[in-house]
């Protein structure tokens, strides 16, 4: 027993003391906070904090203060230039197949509100190919500002035409028929 005592004096005793203690202390402390389903109460020490949502943009609740992006600006026009929908009307009537009319004749009545790249596209085109001969309903514009699609009700179909803003006047620049 006194060989014992003496070494519990030393530092490495005192060591083999202080470890036995503290695996006890947490021995009890477990056995004690144990709620019997697996989890013990220590499981999570300290306060517990609700997660915080986060979003991809953390400056997504201060708002947007910048230019609306959305909004198309409206195009710059010569004073007394036909609006957009004039323009694709009478674009969408000259464009219609007309008996014994000259493929000539037909891209002259084109011309005046055609881009060059139309016409370039439509110089081989043949007017009695044309697959409608009357147009049934209202002008129906999407997107309007510089780039404006124009949708024209015909017979059997519908014209689409492109339309941009350029030197000052509305100009068609593409051309498409949807069959009905």
């Amino acid at each position: 027993m006194r060989t014992v005592l003496r070494l519990l004096g030393t530092r490495y005793g005192i060591a083999l003391v202080l470890v036995v203690v503290v695996l006890i202390v947490v021995g009890l402390g477990r056995t004690v906070l144990d709620r019997g389903d697996g989890n013990s109460a220590n499981d999570a020490l300290g306060p517990t904090v609700a997660a915080v949502p986060t979003s991809a943009d953390p400056y997504a609740s201060l708002g947007d203060d910048g230019v609306d992006e959305s909004a198309n600006p409206a195009p710059s026009l010569s004073k007394g230039a036909a609006d957009v929908s004039t323009v694709a009307t009478r674009f969408a009537k000259a464009w219609l197949r007309k008996p014994g009319i000259t493929g000539e004749q037909w891209r002259a009545g084109l011309k005046a509100d055609a881009s060059a790249e139309l016409m370039t596209d439509l110089a081989d085109t043949d007017p009695a190919d044309v697959p409608t001969d009357a147009v049934t309903g209202d002008v129906q514009l999407q997107n309007v500002g510089p780039a404006t699609v124009a949708r024209i009700p015909a017979q059997g179909g519908t014209i689409v035409l492109e339309l941009q803003a350029s030197g000052g006047r509305w100009l068609v620049t593409s051309l498409d028929w949807e069959t009905a």
